[in-house]
């Protein structure tokens, strides 16, 4: 399931060639074989949604905000099944402090634009080619927005009601979630995806950015994640003199031992 797209049409394209007199193949943006790729990928990520990482291995850097390291550490999280898979059993082994920070934007399963209940999802076509990890790839970007609890799984999904990534005013994307995703030219499947994120906060919780790279294991049939780098700014309004506190960090996460779960849904209640 994909949801909103635009696309532009080959009486579009003469539009504007019309106007401007010329306009590069890189900039159309669309064209029958990107999206038939794009729905390609859509379905490997329907086939994938439920393959869930048993091990999650994490190394976490902090500095200052200077450049200076102030903190290192690793942590391991194991996922199991429970109440025949309607429960996630996760145990972590690390400082709380790495997991706090992380629940932040994930409950360590990567989200995707092709996740079927997001609130809604645009993408363009570049009209670029890269070889990435030996493949070679069409590139696109997205845009996204979705309710604050989907990235979080809940066999009693609720919906939070707050929608992060979509202006109200301008009933659009608001530019916070935003990303690129190199798709392989032939299957379709994700090979590596990069999304920034601006999760602002105003209260002693702190405004988080982020840079997720994400480089999947891929086939002709599921794709799933082998490495997460997320490089992180934790800015906080520390005391009654309005000082600004300043935390950077690089989390890096491999994923593997991946296992089915017939019940694992996002934003949906499981049966």
């Amino acid at each position: 399931m994909i949801a909103r797209t635009h696309f532009i049409t080959s009486m579009l394209v003469l539009l504007l060639v019309a106007v401007t007199g010329t306009i590069s193949a890189s900039a159309i943006g669309e064209s029958p074989s990107a999206s038939a790729l794009w729905e390609k990928a859509d379905d490997i990520a329907d086939n994938s949604e439920q393959y869930l990482p048993g091990i999650r291995r994490i190394s976490y850097q902090e500095t200052d905000g200077k450049g200076v390291a102030v903190y290192a550490d690793q942590a391991v999280v194991l996922i199991e099944g429970s109440h025949y898979d309607r429960y996630l059993q996760v145990r972590e082994f690390g400082d709380a402090k790495i997991f706090d920070l992380m629940a932040r934007y994930t409950d360590g399963m990567v989200l995707t634009p092709f996740s079927d209940n997001v609130y809604d999802m645009d993408y363009t076509y570049t009209g670029v080619t890269e070889q990435v990890l030996d493949t070679t790839t069409e590139v696109f970007t997205f845009s996204m927005a979705y309710d604050e609890s989907l990235p979080y799984y809940d066999p009693n999904y609720l919906e939070s009601e707050k929608i992060l990534g979509w202006d109200d005013d301008e009933d659009d994307f608001d530019g916070t979630i935003e990303g690129t995703i190199w798709l392989d030219k032939v299957s379709g499947a994700p090979i590596k995806m990069v999304t920034l994120y601006y999760l602002e906060d105003n209260s002693p919780t702190g405004t988080l950015v982020l840079e997720q790279s994400v480089y999947f294991d891929s086939n002709r049939t599921i794709s799933t994640p082998a490495k997460i780098s997320t490089k992180g700014t934790l800015t906080v309004q520390a005391g009654s003199m309005g000082r600004i506190a300043v935390t950077d960090f690089t989390i890096t996460e491999e994923q593997d031992a991946f296992w089915y779960n017939s019940k694992f849904a996002r934003g949906e209640i499981v049966n």
